[in-house]
């Protein structure tokens, strides 16, 4: 089944889009992904078993209780605790995203933080692990970016970094031009919305695909919309002398992924 994205359809009549992964890489991930959490889990389970045969031999409880501690925190961590760690140290990949080059971002193409893994976990447990992945798959047919239900709760969609439409897909980080780094420091990326930031990203990513009229026209458009969206008057960025017109966009950019991840680095 082919992937959908997440399309904007501008001005110009150009469609951006963001392409999200097909339903069969997330279910091949996520069947990398289980047996991986299988064998730590059978790993905790055969030493909870050693330590409490043990502790039946000698007669001593205090094994029997410690392989008991040993198995309950295991399997709560195997389950919960290393899934949302992976996601959260790398922006988004687990081991089975990692292998199918997939990766999870916020529906605005930034980076994922605690909440957004932590919200996936503990959702994944219950579509995923008690139902055998039967909720999962229901609700991502039903959605447009094969969205299961952890990722409507977390504000998350799956993408592609490798494969057809990977270049667009890849979330990046955005780095202000040279003379650009304190315009973009003081731009309020407060009064943007997500769509702002998606069109604009979605732009840079395909900028070097159009034609030269076609980017120049269309990102004076785009860059038009969000400095009025944040209280800016376009004419402002020419004073810093010639520019192209993807040098403010990129600013832009940078200004808002610093207001949802200011710490990652770049």
């Amino acid at each position: 089944m082919a992937p959908s994205g997440s399309r904007i359809v501008t001005p110009e009549a150009v469609e951006l889009d963001l392409d999200a992964a097909g339903l069969a890489s997330r279910f091949l991930a996520a069947l990398l992904d289980l047996l991986v959490m299988l064998i730590i889990l059978y790993a905790v389970l055969g030493v909870g078993g050693v330590l409490a045969q043990v502790s039946s031999s000698t007669g001593d409880d205090t094994g029997g209780i410690l392989a008991a501690v040993i198995v309950l925190f295991g399997t709560f961590a195997v389950l919960l605790l290393w899934p949302t760690a992976w996601e959260v140290a790398t922006k988004g990949r687990s081991i089975g995203k990692l292998a199918l080059g997939l990766r999870v971002v916020t529906i605005e193409g930034a980076p994922i933080r605690l909440r957004h893994a932590l919200v996936r976990g503990l959702t994944g447990l219950v579509e995923i692990l008690f139902t055998l992945g039967v909720v999962a798959v229901v609700v991502a047919l039903g959605s447009r970016r094969f969205r299961r239900l952890g990722d409507h709760l977390a504000g998350t969609v799956v993408i592609r970094e490798r494969g057809a439409g990977a270049d667009r897909a890849t979330p990046r980080r955005f780095i202000p031009y040279p003379g650009w780094e304190a315009w973009s420091a003081r731009l309020d990326a407060t009064r943007l919305t997500a769509d702002d930031y998606r069109l604009v990203r979605t732009f840079l990513l395909r900028s070097s695909s159009l034609p030269l009229e076609v980017r120049s026209r269309l990102g004076l458009l785009i860059l038009t919309r969000v400095l009025r969206q944040a209280g800016i008057d376009p004419h402002v960025a020419a004073t810093l002398g010639a520019w192209s017109v993807e040098a403010p966009l990129v600013a832009v950019a940078a200004a808002y992924q610093r207001r949802f991840d200011p710490v990652a680095p770049v």
